[in-house]
């Protein structure tokens, strides 16, 4: 039978609706499919390349490494360590910060790089806190105060009294104008209120002679580092900086419990991400991190280095940055430490 004009538009009109369905349904399969297959569902599905910005060798370099190894275990991926040294961090920096925000290329590097670098450097490309989340800390450690043998004093009142009879006369080395061991010291002199001379040294090994040749009296530096020259009778240790005191040198008050005021100073190192890094990759990764941080080797590494883990959530790390960066920015200004390079 024929069909009339009104029974072929109602047919194609079906036909159209079918097709309609058809792509409806194979659109719904293609999202289900991309959907399961998109980074965040699949993170990490490649390599993890961590940067760091100092050489092979550094304690930033040094405290990644054992981590990145069972990091590998965990994540199901390898991680890539690279080392991009210069510009106190800031080269490894700009690099991680330009990188596609995807969480397989992130920065690994000492907190001062983020929350000291801005306010000592005019020439920074990066803005940290709006172009950098972070991820994770690592683990932080502490450092402490000691003076040559030959510094009349015991304690630090005892310095303290003697720099303030003698103004200027005391000198402290550190490895470098705008380093945390030079900022620790600066918060020292600035709680104290006392006024001795700076003196940075470009490397460790000269700065170290210097001070048990009595050359410079005083020095902040490193508790592993410290530790046997103490020992050795070489240097008088003082006072830990931290507000907690050391398990390598117990038998020493922090510096608040000898009577410095308001004075805590703990290095950290820390994983940062691209800026706009979906939050479900940060929160993932981070949670790779604590888990390598529980393991008992890795805390037996860390304690070996005198590195305390610091498990923290992203919330938290980014709470922490945000409160040194506001800490040590007013620290920089008040002392007038700002760099010119």
């Amino acid at each position: 039978m024929k069909k009339t004009g009104s029974q072929r538009q109602a047919q194609t009109v079906r036909k159209q609706y079918g097709v309609a369905r058809w792509l409806a349904g194979m659109l719904c399969v293609v999202a289900s499919v991309a959907s399961a297959q998109t980074p965040n569902a699949s993170y990490p599905s490649k390599p993890i390349r961590v940067v760091i910005g100092f050489s092979a060798g550094s304690n930033s370099d040094s405290l990644l490494r054992p981590m990145a190894r069972r990091l590998t275990d965990v994540s199901g991926q390898q991680i890539i360590v690279d080392n991009r040294p210069g510009a106190s961090g800031n080269i490894g920096l700009e690099l991680v910060a330009k990188a596609p925000a995807d969480g397989y290329t992130v920065f690994s590097g000492p907190g001062s790089t983020i929350t000291t670098n801005p306010h000592m450097q005019e020439k920074m490309s990066v803005d940290v806190l709006r172009d950098l989340v972070a991820v994770a800390p690592l683990g932080q450690f502490s450092a402490v105060l000691v003076i040559h043998p030959s510094v009349p004093a015991k304690t630090v009142a005892e310095l303290v009294a003697l720099a303030r009879r003698k103004p200027g006369q005391i000198s402290f080395g550190t490895p470098g104008h705008g380093t945390g061991f030079h900022l620790a010291t600066e918060l020292f002199k600035a709680r104290s209120r006392i006024n001795a001379v700076h003196v940075p040294y470009a490397s460790t090994s000269p700065m170290l002679a210097d001070l048990m040749g009595g050359r410079t009296e005083m020095m902040i530096f490193s508790v592993i580092v410290m530790a046997p020259h103490v020992k050795a009778g070489k240097l008088r240790a003082l006072a830990i900086t931290s507000r907690n005191r050391s398990e390598v040198m117990p038998e020493l008050p922090t510096m608040m419990e000898a009577g410095v005021p308001d004075y805590d100073y703990s290095a950290y190192h820390g994983i940062f991400a691209p800026a706009a890094t979906p939050r479900e990759i940060v929160e993932r990764l981070n949670v790779m991190i604590a888990k390598v941080l529980a393991m008992p080797e890795v805390r037996e590494f860390y304690a070996s280095q005198n590195v305390e883990a610091m498990p923290m959530t992203p919330t938290e790390f980014t709470a922490r940055v945000r409160a040194d960066y506001e800490k040590w920015g007013k620290l920089i200004r008040d002392v007038g430490l700002r760099s010119t390079n």
